[in-house]
């Protein structure tokens, strides 16, 4: 305060210092002075005075042009409220979203989470479930099954970082692993890691003890899986398919029939903590897996070995270069007894080639060459292959004429080959063109399999009605039999068939069928004129309840008269017993039939060779089609020849099985039924021995080497059925 008082002080005093100076000045010069501060001073006053008038000036402006700016104004404040309502509209929408995906997070989806809450803290190994068993038509014989073995994971969080190299080197030596493998599985850092499947249980107890004599309870799972075995190794392996490593099916029925034979998988599941270790004193969770469905196919296995039997002995001798089928059918139930293929494969081995000639070669293959090579011997090619069925398709033609009244069957001097027929100029010549049938009636024409007969049926019937009867027949679509891969009709379209194109039809050539889509044709004419579709299962048995579900036959009835359809069987009983089909006769019944030899396209020098059967003639209760490709042999290709007697052979033995009666024979020559004894775990040459004693005989397949002395593993037909005399049972054996 005091210094305050003190600084006004001193100026006070400056300041009378200063008038004193001023006096010195004269009063005009005083004056003068005076009047310049005056007018300085009103000067200042006057800048003072406009600066305060234009500000005000410059605030009185900005107020009229606010008050007369009231439409901006007015759509300011417009957007204002409309940009505060849209924020609020989002915020509310936002929160609604966020309300709702709460709820959806908490009712809809609560369970879910919840259940992958638990998973991050547990550890969960699968069950695989039993694959359903597959049965022969008898529902006797096991066809495939599954058989218990194991699968061996590792917990690697739970393997003490001492114990993780001895752990590897246990496992790689007890199941023959790489060590090195072995160790990354079990030092990763993740919850599981499976080290062997399909574990046989010796040698899961092997580790067992290993685990036990070694003090380790944990980390090492030892859990119960399944393993497909197929009990007849290559029997029906075209029909019945394989499975791969993880039970899946790859082919065949394992594979359409997947959703009925998988069943679905069950878990063991334990609490883990943090790093996915197990909790000590926490228990598992087991939920059990619900097996597979069991089936029951129409695959006789009796019929089966009998017609693979046959079926490989003539491809070997006739050097089939393409192999062959046989396909035998119920025409009335649309059954399929048997669907035999050579060559087939090992259902056990799949990825293992059964044909000699490849064996030494094999292992120098590359893998990609041999799955090449092993494709071919899956493909089921009676139902993923076509064919020109050549003159048995002349059956068709005789069906049709006959139905539409062109033809009879017996009117004698009907027809006249002169050894060919020109249809619009082009001359299509008779196999015999160089001693003509000269005439003939229509039963005759198909006793001689005379291709100008029929080619001049064909013109009668006409394009239009003729492919009206390929329709009905089921020739223009796929039968839809429940196998993979079926392959569909190669036909000309209709608008593009003329006169040369319907006459080469008209015997079965230029075009391309299934061995499936003939032999279902030919039941239609066996079964009355009532087409039915062949299937492959008749049943499915529920693995939980045991209920039995039966597949439906499909038929289509008035395909053709019954009047038509009896003419034809008729006439194909005079094939056999006249004609060219006189090899496929057997003994003691009817059997009625066709040839057929086509070549394998144009001008290929390769020739497809053929037989069609039914028996009895009379009332067929099944029809069977041979097909061999490419006969080389000294036997030629004429299917006469060469496809007829095994015909004969396969229906020889498969009538007496199925109990059709024998006609036209003495007592003496009626075969007796004999029951077939039990010769599993014998050798073979006890087993020859015993079945010889009731007049049975074996068949085995057959090697260099000398298996006399091998254990006899299955047998077929099962022990305790009665058969006729005479016929084989065959035979798979394992080690001595």
């Amino acid at each position: 305060m005091r210094n305050n008082f003190k600084g006004k002080e001193s100026k006070r005093k400056k300041a009378k210092n200063n008038n004193c100076v001023e006096t010195r000045f004269d009063k005009k010069e005083l004056m003068k002075i005076k009047k310049n501060k005056k007018e300085e001073k009103a000067e200042n006053v006057e800048k003072l005075r406009k600066k305060l008038e234009k500000q005000q000036n410059k605030k009185y402006k900005k107020q009229i042009k606010t008050k007369n700016d009231k439409p901006e104004e007015k759509f300011s404040e417009i957007s204002r409220r409309k940009r505060m309502k849209v924020w609020m509209l989002v915020v509310v929408l936002i929160s609604c979203l966020f309300i709702g995906r709460i709820g959806w997070i908490q009712f809809v989806m609560g369970d879910e989470l919840k259940q992958m809450a638990y998973e991050q803290q547990s550890l969960d190994r699968a069950v695989n479930p039993r694959r359903g068993t597959i049965y022969d038509a008898t529902g006797k014989t096991i066809l495939a099954v599954s058989s218990t073995v194991n699968t061996i994971t590792v917990n690697p969080n739970n393997i003490s970082k001492e114990n993780k190299e001895k752990v590897a080197n246990a496992l790689a030596n007890i199941f023959e692993l790489d060590y090195e493998t072995v160790l990354k599985k079990v030092k990763r850092n993740t919850s599981i890691e499976t080290i062997a499947r399909k574990v046989e249980k010796e040698k899961a107890d092997e580790l067992r003890i290993w685990m036990e004599d070694n003090d380790i309870d944990v980390g090492i799972n030892i859990d119960e899986d399944t393993k497909r075995y197929y009990p007849y190794n290559s029997l029906a392996s075209q029909v019945i398919g394989f499975c791969g490593s993880d039970n899946q099916g790859l082919d065949g029925i394992e594979a359409i029939y997947e959703d009925e034979l998988q069943g679905e998988k069950g878990r063991i599941t334990k609490v883990t903590d943090a790093n996915g270790g197990e909790i000590e004193g926490e228990g598992e969770n087991y939920i059990s897996a619900i097996d597979g469905n069991d089936l029951v196919l129409s695959i006789d296995a009796t019929i089966q070995g009998i017609a693979e039997k046959y079926l490989k002995e003539a491809c070997i001798d006739n050097k089939c270069t393409d192999g062959g089928n046989i396909v035998i059918m119920n025409p009335k139930t649309g059954d399929i007894l048997a669907m035999a293929g050579y060559p087939n494969y090992n259902l056990n081995e799949p990825y293992e080639t059964t044909i000699e000639e490849l064996k030494p070669v094999w292992d120098g293959l590359s893998e990609s060459e041999q799955i090449a090579e092993m494709q071919k011997v899956w493909r089921n090619k009676a139902v993923a292959d076509t064919y020109e069925p050549g003159s048995t398709f002349k059956l068709i033609t005789a069906s049709a004429a006959l139905e539409e009244g062109i033809t009879t069957t017996d009117k004698e001097g009907e027809f006249c080959c002169t050894g060919g027929i020109t249809v619009a100029g082009v001359r299509i010549s008779c196999w015999r063109y160089y001693n003509p049938h000269g005439s003939e009636s229509l039963r005759q024409a198909l006793m001689n399999s005379c291709n100008p007969v029929f080619i001049g049926l064909g013109q009668e019937i006409g394009v239009s009605k003729y492919y009206d009867y390929l329709e009905k027949f089921g020739l223009l679509k796929r039968t839809g039999i429940d196998l993979p891969g079926e392959a569909g009709s190669i036909f000309l379209s209709e608008d593009k068939v003329g006169p040369v194109e319907l006459a080469t039809i008209s015997f079965g050539q230029r075009f391309e069928i299934t061995p499936i889509q003939m032999i279902t044709a030919v039941s239609t004419i066996a079964n009355k004129g009532t087409y039915v579709k062949p299937r492959i299962v008749k049943q499915i048995i529920d693995s939980q309840t045991g209920e039995v579900t039966d597949i439906p036959v499909e038929e289509t009835k008035g395909v053709i008269s019954k009047e038509t359809a009896e003419g034809v069987l008729s006439m194909m009983g005079s094939v056999v017993a006249e004609g060219t089909g006189k090899n496929a006769q057997v003994q003691g019944y009817s059997i009625g039939g066709k040839t057929g030899t086509s070549e394998d396209g144009v001008n290929t020098g390769k020739y497809v060779t053929s037989f069609v059967g039914v028996a009895p003639v009379s009332e067929p209760e099944v029809v069977v089609l041979i097909t061999l490709y490419n006969p080389t042999g000294e036997g030629g290709h004429q299917g006469g020849g060469v496809a007829a007697p095994i015909g004969s052979q396969v229906l020889g033995e498969i009538l007496p099985y199925l109990e059709i009666n024998q006609d036209n024979l003495t007592e003496e020559e009626i075969k007796k039924e004999v029951e077939v004894p039990n010769v599993v775990g014998m050798t073979i040459s006890e087993a020859k021995k015993a079945l010889e004693e009731v007049g049975l005989e074996i068949s085995y397949e057959e090697t260099e080497e000398d298996v006399s002395e091998r254990i006899v593993t299955e047998q077929v037909p099962v022990s305790g059925i009665e058969i006729y005399e005479g016929t084989n049972v065959v035979i798979e054996y394992g080690e001595k």
